[in-house]
């Protein structure tokens, strides 16, 4: 009985073994098991400069940014200091938003983050700058949308509200949520 007995304990003691060591190994396809590969750029470059023309071979977009890191397997290029030009027309309104970071996607959606500022570089324009932390541009359609907090400085005049959404072409901004607007009047003359 003690040689049965010691068997027992043995097979006790090896099958305990195994179950204690197995959860501890390290297995190097458990990431890949999950889906979290590394996915490699197809490119990086420096101070690169997109120029998308139109139907009639107009500049109708511009994407520069100090870094560019492009994936094409997710239809991803990430930007590092990205600055966007868009002009409305060959005589419209030039606008120019730069930001810290962006991400431009393969439906032509650009999304910037931190530190936005949108510029209208034409001096006819009602809206002088627009400042806000995200904001997500439709180059299709030329539209404009974000839900954070956002800064509107004018001829006259400062907006700050909550969400904007805008549209480049049709010349409309509408704030989401309004939350002060200060008028600092115009020169007026005496007579």
């Amino acid at each position: 009985m003690n040689r049965n007995l010691a068997w027992v304990i043995a097979i006790i003691f090896v099958t305990a073994a195994l179950l204690f060591w197995r959860p501890f190994g390290v297995d190097d396809n458990d990431e890949e098991k999950q889906g979290y590969t590394e996915i490699k750029p197809d490119f990086t470059a420096q101070g690169l400069i997109v120029r998308v023309y139109g139907v009639n071979g107009e500049l109708a977009h511009r994407i520069a940014a100090e870094k560019m890191t492009h994936y094409s397997p997710i239809g991803l290029t990430e930007l590092t200091a990205p600055t966007y030009i868009v002009q409305l027309d060959n005589d419209g309104p030039i606008w120019q938003v730069q930001a810290e970071q962006g991400s431009f996607y393969a439906d032509k959606s650009l999304v910037l983050e931190r530190n936005i500022e949108m510029i209208s570089l034409s001096e006819s324009e009602f809206i002088d700058r627009i400042e806000t932390s995200y904001l997500t541009i439709d180059t299709l359609d030329e539209s404009v949308q974000t839900d954070q907090p956002v800064l509107i400085v004018g001829r006259d005049f400062t907006a700050k509200g909550e969400g904007l959404r805008a549209d480049m072409r049709a010349q409309t901004l509408e704030l989401t949520r309004h939350v002060e607007t200060i008028y600092t009047g115009g020169s007026t003359t005496n007579n």
